[in-house]
């Protein structure tokens, strides 16, 4: 899928319900760090099925590979150094992917992958603002 496809028309419909899901339900829901969030410093490993995630998350896990390590041997976005993607904002971002990475504490990364267009990404969140 081409980029533009992705973040086009969409996007702004997408946004207005993610806007719409997070007033309703519980407010304690939403960790208090994740509001006013501009960007987020992320790491991701990137692969193209479910059961490779969750093999490779087994693996950190487990102790026998580092997220940093994982992410080297891994992952097919070999854009970043040890799966650095940098700081983000959100419109930078898959709707899916920055919805997830604010469920994450800073410092921490996801035990459960992330699907979108691109795969099955495993995420970390090093740092917000």
């Amino acid at each position: 899928p081409h980029l533009d496809d992705a973040m086009g028309k969409d996007r702004a419909k997408d946004a207005k319900d993610a806007k719409d899901k997070s007033k309703k339900g519980d407010p304690k829901a939403e960790p208090p760090s994740t509001k006013g969030v501009q960007s987020m410093e992320l790491r991701h490993i990137l692969v193209e099925k479910q059961s490779v995630a969750l093999s490779v998350i087994e693996q950190i896990e487990k102790g026998s590979t580092t997220f940093n390590e994982a992410a080297r041997n891994n992952s097919i976005d070999k854009a970043g150094r040890s799966g650095l993607l940098g700081w983000k904002r959100r419109e930078e971002l898959d709707p899916d992917f920055w919805d997830a990475a604010l469920t994450c504490k800073e410092g921490d990364w996801l035990r459960e992958p992330v699907k979108t267009q691109w795969g099955w990404h495993i995420i970390m969140v090093q740092g917000r603002k």
